[in-house]
Formats: structure tokens, C-alpha cells, sequence
């Protein structure tokens, strides 16, 4: 999967971003991140998306994410806030395999999938009231998912409509909003040009989707389904500070 060549450079250049990546985040110290990993049998707890990686150089720790947290607040910030603290967290690049679409498709979705992810950003006031009303709600309730999952629980879906956002719904995860933002940004450039219908199907990452998916099914997408799915490519992976390529 990841070769084990490491940069001994422990202040890491990272390199090779692009919008829309998908980045994969491992929390030490987290009781929330530790119950996450262990209710799906996988080392990574959290998600974000590059959206912006302009005028940065060639070192993109400076690059702009955009995070769906715990709480329910969607921010945006930069990617150093994780990169410079090694000792907290780790962090993998996955990425749509390029062999899915031509350049100038993959440009196309790739920014339609950002816009679709900045359309849901909040300024950061309003985030934080949200943060504060929603955080004891979505910790029970990520709990409560995933010992239902362990017990084999069969969990009835809600009906939520397609005009459905993200920010209305109290239990969507991190990567439950990729999975929204991938899905919903080729969903509207197919809308405008019927060629990309082809590559929906391409940009469904969460393996227990069969058929058309509804939006309950994209929003509880875990970390697991983005490190496990193959149609995304692994880039490098930080581990302590140091890549591996």
C-alpha cells in the first residue's frame, strides 16, 4: 500500500496536494477519535478535503482544508494547524485514481467538488455556537452508532430529502461530508454535461452503497470507507513528522 521510505527531515515538506484531496487524520490523546477507531476496526478517526493550494510554494502545510467537526461546525482553516503537531496527529493523502477520468474532466469535477464544500463552510461565530449546542449530542450519538454496528443492530434510515445540508443534519460524520461533497459535485456538473454521468458510480467510496445511494448513506460514510476504498489512491502518508512515500 504505502512503501516505507521516509524523509529524515522531521520538518517534512508536504508536497503533491491538489484540490479535493482527501486527507485522513489519526488523533492521539482523543477519547472521541480512540472510540471512532476502534468502532471501525481502522487506524484513522478523521477526515478533511483540500480546497485551496494557491500561492503557497512548494511546501502546502500552508494549504487551505476544509474540516467537518465533531460538533457540527464546518471551518475552514489551514492544514498546519495538524501538521505542526506531530505528537497529536498523523495524517495520509488519498486520492481519485486519475485513471477514472481525463485531465480536463478531473479539473472540472475537482472544482465543482470544492464549491460544493465551501458552499457549506461557516463563519467562524456562527461555528462556534454551533460547537457549543452541538457537542454533547454528537458525541452520544456517534457512541450510539457504532455500538449499534458492534451489536449488529439493524438501524431503520431516516427519510431526509435530497435538498438535505449537511449543517441541518446533527449526525453527520467528517467523512460522511466528503462523501456528500465527491457525490453531490458530480451530481450537479452532470446536470450540465450528461458526459460525466458515467463517473458517478466513481465517486461513491463508501462500500456499503448498493445502487442509487440516499443521503442518510452518504453522510454516515466513516474514515474507514476512505482508507478501504480502492478507487482512492494512497499519496504519502506522516507518521510522527516523517513521510512516507
Amino acid at each position: 500500500m504505502v512503501a516505507d521510505i521516509k524523509e529524515r527531515d522531521k520538518d517534512v515538506k508536504l508536497e503533491e496536494l491538489r484540490p479535493a484531496d482527501i486527507l485522513l487524520i489519526h488523533t492521539r490523546r482523543s477519547l472521541w477519535g480512540w472510540l471512532i477507531r476502534r468502532g471501525t476496526h481502522c487506524y484513522w478517526n478523521h477526515a478533511l478535503m483540500v480546497y485551496s493550494t494557491d500561492k503557497i510554494g512548494r511546501d502546502y502545510r500552508d494549504a487551505l482544508v476544509i474540516d467537518a467537526k465533531t460538533d457540527a461546525s464546518i471551518v475552514l482553516r489551514k492544514l498546519s494547524d495538524y501538521v505542526s503537531r506531530p505528537d497529536k496527529y498523523d495524517m495520509a493523502v488519498k486520492r481519485l485514481n486519475d485513471e477514472l477520468l481525463d485531465g480536463d474532466r478531473t479539473i472540472n469535477l475537482l472544482d465543482n467538488i470544492c464549491r460544493t464544500a465551501a458552499n457549506e463552510v461557516r463563519p467562524e461565530l456562527t461555528a462556534r455556537l454551533v460547537r457549543v449546542k452541538n457537542r454533547i449530542f454528537r458525541q452520544c450519538t456517534v457512541i450510539w452508532r457504532f455500538t449499534r454496528r458492534k451489536l449488529h443492530k439493524a438501524c431503520q434510515q431516516p427519510n431526509m430529502p435530497w435538498n438535505v445540508r449537511p449543517s441541518q443534519v446533527k449526525t453527520f460524520t467528517c467523512s460522511g461530508f466528503v462523501q456528500w461533497c465527491y457525490y453531490m459535485g458530480a451530481s450537479r456538473i452532470i446536470t450540465i454535461n450528461q458526459d460525466y454521468r458515467r463517473h458517478q458510480s466513481d465517486v461513491i467510496f463508501n462500500s456499503r452503497i448498493a445502487g442509487n445511494p440516499t443521503p442518510f448513506e452518504l453522510l454516515t460514510t466513516t474514515p474507514a470507507d476512505l482508507a478501504n476504498c480502492e478507487k482512492l489512491s494512497w499519496v504519502y502518508v506522516v507518521k510522527h513528522g516523517v513521510k512516507y512515500s
